[in-house]
This record gives C-alpha cells, structure tokens and sequence, in this order.
C-alpha cells in the first residue's frame, strides 16, 4: 500500500464557531473524506479597518485564527477586502494571507492535492500556490454563481482563465460540468458527483406521527404540500402560489405550508403576501418561518408533496433531504435537481424547460393522488450519503496522483 494521501482544502465557503452552516456542505464531504486521507483545511476570513464597524462582519472578529471542526484542523487568516469594491483585486490579498500558512503547514504536512471548493478567489490563489510547490490542483463547481456571469468586473475573466489550468474540475450537476468544460477546454479533466446528504438527520418517520409532532393536522384529506427556502423571487413560491386556486378546487384540505425567511438575496414576502390576497388563498397558504435543522426532518415527512419551484440552483440540499425522508417530489430542472431526482427514480416529477403553470399544476396533482411507498423510498435513497459522495471523489484524488500514492482502501 502506497502512502495516505495528504488533502489542502482551500475554501472560501465553509463553517465557523459563528456560522455553523455557512458551507456546511464543504465541510460535510471533506469531514467524511477525512476517513480516507488526512485532511488539514484553510478557510480565509475577508478582512477591513472598516469590518468592526459594519453590523454583518462584526461577528467575523471573533473568529479563531485555528480551531478543529468535525476532526478537521481549520485555518482563518484574514485577507483584505473592501465590501462591495474592487473584488477582482482579492485574489491577491487572498493569496498574500494564505501563503505563509501553507508554508508552515508544508513542514510538517506536505499536501499532494489542493482541493479548492469555490472558484473566486481560491483559484487563483491555490494556482498559484500550487506552481510554487509542484502540486496537483483540483476545483469544485458548486452553483452557476461560481462563473461570476453576473459581475460587471474581471472575476468571470479570471475564473475561466484559471479553469483552463486546474488539473481537475468536479461539477455537482451536468449543466454545470457542461458550462465548465466550454471554458476549460477540455471535458477529459471533468467529473459530475452531487452532494451527499445526512442520513442520520433525514430519515423516514410515519407521515401522521411527523404532523402530530408539529401539531398539523391529520386526516387522509388534509394534503400538504411543502416549500423550503429563502424567501427570495428566485426560489419560485409564487409559481406554487399561482396554480394553487385549482388544485384547492379538488383538493379541499389542501394547504401549503413554506419554511424560510429572508436571504441575502433580498425580501420577497410582501410579493408573495400580495398574491396570496389577491387570490383568496389566506388559511392556504402558511409562511411558517425559519424552523431549526433538527426540525426539519418532521416537516419533511409530515407533507404530502415536498416541491421544489427554484428558478435557479447549484445543489438543492433540500430535495436531497426531503428524499432522505421518502417524501414524494415535485421539482424544477435547475442545477443538480434533475439527477438527484433520477438518483430517486423520480425523473416523471421534474419539471423540464421553462416552467408554465398548467405543467407544474399537472405534476402536483398527479403526486397527490399517487400512493408512495414512503419507508421504501426513503431506505432506497439512503445509498447516497455523505459517505457514498466522498468514495465518489476518491477516484478523481487517485486519477490525479496515480501512479505516486494510493488511498486506505474503502
């Protein structure tokens, strides 16, 4: 057996003692890879004289220069950044505040592989970092934002630049792998691996019991469609909003409860408000809030239909969560939906193309009619942990590095 290989993740996006959920999904894959090489990781921590002063970055002075989450060694040097301005100009501050930390790190570590999980400005500096000592590179794309098509600066310049240098590229959907491989150049280095999902907090539990516990109500004509998400326009509720009037209509218990409050997206609730009154859908239509995590493996398996309406995704974790828990699923095609839903046999339930109303009022109609197998579903989805994703990255690690190192067998 070879030598355990040495993994250097560098991530913009990933949890702290005060987000806990902030990349929660970066650190589930590289906690649950860390069973299979040794793993240390640097989180940078975007830095001003203005940050202490500024209500959202207040909280990032007490962030830890070090601290160990889920096992995992985690490093939060801060580097320059003014909010809002000039942020193509970051990979250098980035690069300036991460440099001498690898090197202390590489005395005592010396990294095969970085593995970087966001694109901007980890590429450019784990490049970088990774001409200076002769190291493989590797690039997550997590979500279409990753390619900053939406910033007027150099940020989608530099990122296709870095693409065509990395030495291999994963992509959570096939949209995403495709629009990669467009600006690498080369679809050899590509490799499409969604996002796992915890099994140990999505589980089945009986529909009635899941209602009882939330205080729901209860009945085979009570149907309940759920909705997940930021309350912001581009999750979609109002396309749920709209065909709701008819499936009311044949469904007279039918409620349709959405978990969320605002995001950094905005504040879409006096839209969706004006359009609940507009269409008579008060007592239909329930804007819960936020609920805590650990609640929401209740309201997943106390709906009827879990319905995911984004307009856009990278990977919807709700869906694979509500699919955990063998809730029937109504979604768009947006990001990696489409093959989560086909990981579920669920492809029917995908909404292709630009979505019309009489198609989304279809498919919801048909699900709450259909009887699930609910307990079976969820079992059968259970394959696809946090565990199932990391044995999915080890071959793209091994790719890189074959013939020089080999991995603790899984």
């Amino acid at each position: 057996m070879g030598k355990r290989l040495k993994i250097l993740a560098l991530s913009f996006l990933f949890p702290n003692k005060n987000q806990p959920f902030h990349g929660v999904f970066v650190l589930n894959r590289l906690k649950t890879l860390s069973k299979y090489v040794d793993i240390k990781v640097i989180n940078p921590i975007p830095w001003s004289p203005l940050h202490p002063f500024l209500a959202q970055y207040k909280s990032s002075n007490d962030i830890p220069s070090h601290e160990v989450i889920g096992g995992l060694d985690v490093y939060h040097p801060r580097f320059f950044s003014v909010p809002r301005y000039f942020k193509s100009r970051e990979a250098g501050s980035y690069l300036r505040a991460i440099e001498p930390i690898i090197d202390e790190i590489r005395k005592e570590f010396d990294f095969d592989i970085i593995d970087m999980h966001w694109t901007f400005p980890d590429l450019p500096a784990g490049l970088a970092m990774a001409e200076k000592y002769q190291k493989k590179t590797m690039v997550t794309l997590r979500g279409m934002e990753a390619f900053h098509l939406q910033d007027s600066d150099d940020r989608k310049l530099l990122v296709a630049q870095a693409l065509t240098k990395v030495d291999a590229i994963v992509a959570l959907s096939n949209e995403l792998r495709d629009y990669g491989d467009v600006l690498s150049g080369d679809s050899e280095k590509s490799t499409v691996i969604c996002n796992g999902v915890d099994t140990d907090a999505f589980y089945w539990i009986d529909r009635e019991e899941a209602r009882a516990k939330l205080g729901l109500p209860t009945g085979v004509d009570q149907k309940i469609i759920l909705g997940v998400g930021s309350l912001i326009h581009r999750k979609g509720f109002d396309l749920v909003i709209d065909v709701l009037p008819e499936l009311v209509a044949r469904f007279h218990g039918l409620r349709y409860y959405v978990i969320g409050s605002e995001g950094p997206e905005g504040d879409y609730r006096a839209e969706l408000k004006a359009k609940v009154k507009s269409k008579g859908l008060e007592g239909v239509v329930i804007f819960h809030g936020a609920v805590a995590n650990d609640d929401l493996v209740s309201w997943y398996n106390s709906c009827d239909v879990f319905c995911l309406s984004s307009r856009g995704e990278g990977s919807p974790n709700v869906l694979s969560e509500a699919l955990s828990c063998g809730a029937p699923a109504v979604s768009t095609a947006v990001g990696s939906a489409p093959e989560i839903m086909a990981m579920a046999n669920c492809t029917d339930f995908v909404l292709r193309g630009i979505v019309d109303s009489d198609s989304l009022r279809i498919l919801l109609d048909r699900a709450l009619c259909l009887d699930f197998d609910r307990s079976q579903d969820a079992a059968a989805y259970r394959k696809y942990d946090w565990d199932w994703c990391a044995k999915s990255v080890i071959p793209v690690y091994q790719q890189l590095m074959a013939p020089e190192a080999s991995l603790d067998k899984v």
